[in-house]
């Protein structure tokens, strides 16, 4: 089918900043009456539904200053803030012994990564910092869709997303021996984390009286759930959770760059980011290259503005970007695409933890990456000869094609099949698959719509001569497969004549084995289009 045609890159990013800028403003122009957070409205023990779920919250009063800047503050860089990062220990030695005389207050700093955060007043002139390399502090949030639910038709997950992923069984043992860094809001103590350890490092404070959010303790569930209403996909998993935002679930590339060394140094394997920032932070950069080196892999939500890009830290090379769809495997609009994207997962209405004992429906990017971080400790226990980025590889490896044949900017590699993940190696599956079916327009040399109908084999064997018939309103192609390796794809064009009365025009696709298949269930499919380029 044809994409839904999306917003310009630019035109919604300067829009969320202008949002994001007037709304601190008239914060700090005139005190508000704050409304009970999302998680109070949660009543016990009825489902609640979390529909501002990843919301970009309202910053702390101390951060919340806005004053003129000439040059102008970058989008998303915090005031009164800067980073100065160094290239030898001598230099940053002799600033932070000079930060008092200069007049800069010292906010945090990283002796691996040799910088320094700091404040200072309207006078500041990066030109006076001769030995460093000058660099913003950036907001960083937990992302939001653009409207409290997704495109019309969405399905949701509820609590079969697991199912939906191809998982049945007693899979109480996945995840086990596995550490995950889940740095988000912190992660509390909750009926559905019970099987494995949840250890808790604060790197912030929260104001008196208040208490964190449960964003945090939503994707830890996802994770390691052991509850049958909030399953997670490594119930076996420890978590090591990292609080680095406020109580209003605000933080800052610092504090986010601090965290992922602090989880590295810790020996987690696995590092789930369900935040994001638009600010492209050094800083940051440097700290996803310690972990790296340090044998871990960093999974992080594209985030879910709607945008043509993925957020920071999901756009640097080597973290592991997560897309969003719904339970009918439709990419959800507001879930950022780029060709960067590396892999998409369940991420519309799936059951979670929330507080002490609540929980929610969960939407969001900030839903698929831990599914994918869970996926990936599940593959090192169940393999243990595998590092953590030979599972990461292997889950990448052995998705669930979708949307446009191959890679590409919605779906990345595929959805996350965890069936295929768990029969890696097992050897004589037959599974035939027909993925998608896209209507794609007339070009100079094709004069009507195509459609390009894919087949996948799904399996771990060949597949050899496997028929495949496609039926449109003209009448119906037998075509032949004649090999298809495991994991690869083939792709039919079939020519297409949309009725111009606005009444829909069907293609129906089979494919066959000629050994048994495994999952006769995704064989065939059948989708309807539109002059109107869009599916029925």
């Amino acid at each position: 089918m044809f994409k839904f045609s999306k917003l310009s890159t630019i035109y919604p990013l300067l829009l969320l900043v202008a949002v994001i800028a007037g709304y601190y403003l008239s914060k700090s122009a005139s005190p508000v009456e704050h409304e009970p957070a999302a998680e109070e409205q949660v009543i016990k023990p009825t489902w609640g539904s979390y529909s501002e779920d990843n919301k970009p919250l309202s910053r702390s009063p101390q951060r919340m200053a806005q004053r003129i800047q000439d040059p102008p503050l970058p989008p998303f860089a915090i005031s009164g803030e800067r980073v100065a990062r160094f290239n030898n220990r001598e230099d940053y030695l002799r600033f932070l012994a000079s930060l008092k005389g200069r007049g800069f207050n010292l906010l945090g700093k990283s002796d691996r990564l040799l910088s320094v955060r700091f404040g200072h007043g309207d006078d500041f002139n990066p030109d006076d910092l001769k030995d460093a390399e000058p660099d913003y502090n950036y907001l960083v949030t937990i992302p939001r869709p653009p409207d409290a639910s997704a495109q019309p038709g969405a399905v949701g997950f509820g609590r079969a997303a697991l199912a939906w992923l191809g998982i049945d069984g007693d899979i109480s043992s996945w995840g086990r021996g596995v550490t995950v860094a889940v740095l988000d809001t912190g992660v509390n103590n909750h009926i559905a984390l019970s099987q494995g350890a949840v250890t808790q490092v604060e790197l912030t404070k929260l104001a008196d009286g208040s208490e964190q959010l449960g964003h945090g303790t939503a994707v830890a569930s996802i994770i390691s759930g052991d509850h049958a209403l909030t399953p997670g996909i490594a119930p076996s998993a420890d978590i090591l959770s990292y609080r680095i935002t406020d109580e209003t679930g605000t933080a800052d590339s610092f504090t986010l760059a601090q965290g992922i060394l602090s989880a590295a140094d810790a020996g987690a394997k696995v590092i789930n980011i369900s935040m994001g920032t638009f600010g492209n932070s050094s800083v940051v950069e440097d700290a996803v290259v310690y972990a790296q080196q340090k044998g871990a892999v960093i999974v992080a939500s594209a985030g879910n503005e709607g945008l043509e890009t993925i957020a920071y830290p999901a756009a640097y090379d080597g973290v592991i970007a997560v897309g969003a769809v719904e339970a009918s495997g439709e990419h959800l609009d507001f879930s950022n695409s780029s060709k960067e994207l590396d892999i998409v997962a369940p991420g519309y209405q799936v059951n979670a933890a929330w507080g002490d004992e609540q929980m929610i429906s969960f939407s969001g990017t900030s839903a698929s990456a831990p599914f994918i971080s869970g996926a990936i400790a599940a593959a090192m226990s169940e393999n243990p000869n595998l590092s953590a980025q030979q599972a990461a590889e292997l889950v990448l490896g052995v998705t669930n094609d979708a949307g446009y044949p191959g890679n590409d900017p919605d779906y990345g590699s595929g959805i996350l099949a965890m069936d295929r993940v768990m029969e890696y190696g097992t050897a004589n599956i037959y599974d035939a698959a027909i993925t998608s079916q896209v209507l794609v327009p007339p070009t100079d040399s094709v004069s009507l719509p195509q459609v390009l109908v894919t087949v996948q084999n799904q399996g771990t064997a060949t597949l050899i001569n496997s028929p495949i018939n496609i039926t449109t309103p003209t009448g119906t192609r037998t075509l032949n497969i004649s090999s298809l390796a495991p994991g690869q794809i083939q792709t039919f064009p079939v020519t297409l004549a949309l009725p111009p009365n606005g009444s829909a025009a069907t293609v129906s696709s089979s494919v066959q084995t000629v050994e048994v298949d495994q999952e006769p269930d995704n064989n065939s499919r059948s989708d309807s289009f539109l002059q109107t380029n869009q599916p029925e």
